[in-house]
């Protein structure tokens, strides 16, 4: 009998295991795949976007708010069981997030103070700022939704303005 138990559990974590070796080599296609067709569409003439990839999350209880700006597009996502809803950028779009982002000090954004602190008893959501180019994030400090400090607020503004013609 206890033969029997023990077979049945070797059988069982092998099999466990290969299913996990399968899954990985398929999810490591996959963003190979991704990969190759993001190379291959700048190949193509697509326009590259000029500036890094921009996310702004605005989170407190029951208020959820994440703003992406990737690859020529905006995506939104307005509570966290929402799928996300996603725009391509107009050239006027994307020139204009790009003129707020040049006024920017990415390497000094974890340095920003906060202008107010209601964020700290429930009077605000908490929001930031985060920059991701090449291999470096740059993550600006807490700081409360709709009162973001004057060295980013040029680039906030311009991102929820463009998010709410997304809805």
């Amino acid at each position: 009998m206890k033969a029997l138990t023990i077979l049945s559990t070797l059988i069982i974590t092998l099999s466990s295991c290969n299913c996990q070796k399968k899954a990985t080599e398929t999810a490591m296609a996959t963003s190979t795949e991704k990969t190759e067709t993001m190379i291959s569409e700048t190949k193509e003439g697509k326009t590259a976007q000029n500036f890094p990839v921009l996310v702004y999350e605005s989170t407190s209880r029951g208020y959820y708010k994440k703003i992406t700006i990737e690859n020529n597009s905006v995506i939104v996502q307005n509570a966290r069981e929402e799928l996300a809803k996603t725009k391509v950028l107009t050239e006027e779009e994307l020139a204009t997030i790009e003129k707020a982002y040049k006024g920017i000090d990415v390497k000094e954004l974890p340095n920003i103070k906060a202008p107010t602190e209601k964020r700290f008893y429930d009077g605000a959501p908490i929001t930031n700022l985060e920059v991701r180019m090449d291999d470096h994030i740059y993550r600006s400090t807490d700081f409360d939704g709709g009162t973001p400090p004057k060295e980013i607020e040029d680039l906030i503004n311009t991102i929820l303005e463009i998010a709410d013609k997304t809805n």
